[in-house]
């Protein structure tokens, strides 16, 4: 009888699938496990839920000063979900706009604005990599409007944190506006001074809006 020796490829291969299959029941386990437990109602939310909630809490975060590859990572989750939602229906934010670009520019544009995303929950491409997020927090207040404009466009309402981050970001940063400087939302907007409020303020409202609620 002669004897069956695995090359370290087929034992890699082996042990991968054990370990597949070992994850697998585990995990099929852990949810039975979770599922039979005294009074543990399910709680079913759907996307545009979770991409509300990422919202809530990445500007929560903004304003509370916190690691900015953390929000983004958070916003930028957001800001995907709902440009998948708004592509069936014809809403598009500003950032994945195609308008005005061939296929494969749009694909070269998406890649380029998803690249810290991407580079934020992925390592098996480049993991001794390095990346500059010195300009990432300007980048994060970006994603985070587009995200809230196209929430607004989508459900028609927005949470109490993201109608504050709307108003402050156009009362700090008036110069992206000056093509609607007309605008009555935009006038009514900036004369509210949000721009004056110390995040401390705005944290505090955000308490108070929880508290009202």
């Amino acid at each position: 009888m002669g004897i069956n020796i695995k090359t370290p490829t087929q034992e890699h291969s082996a042990s991968k699938n054990i370990t597949s299959q070992s994850r697998g029941t585990l995990t099929a386990a852990l949810i039975e496990a979770l599922a039979s437990r005294e009074n543990m109602e399910p709680i079913w939310i759907n996307k545009l839920d979770v991409a509300e909630r990422q919202i809530v809490e990445a500007i929560t975060l903004f304003y509370e000063s916190r690691d900015p590859v953390v929000i983004h990572t958070i916003i930028a989750s957001a800001h995907q979900i709902l440009h998948d939602i708004g592509s069936e229906s014809g809403i598009t934010g500003a950032i994945k706009n195609p308008e005005g670009m061939t296929r494969k520019e749009f694909r070269e544009h998406v890649k380029s604005v998803n690249e810290p995303y991407n580079y934020f929950k992925h390592a098996d491409k480049d993991p001794d990599s390095k990346i500059n997020v010195a300009p990432i927090n300007e980048f994060t207040m970006d994603f985070i409007l587009d995200a809230v404009i196209m929430l607004q466009n989508i459900k028609r309402d927005l949470p109490l944190q993201a109608k504050l981050f709307w108003g402050w970001f156009v009362c700090s940063f008036p110069e992206q506006f000056e093509n609607m400087a007309d605008n009555d939302f935009i006038k009514e907007t900036r004369a509210l001074g949000l721009h004056k409020w110390s995040f401390e303020s705005i944290r505090q409202f955000f308490v108070f809006g929880e508290i009202i609620e």
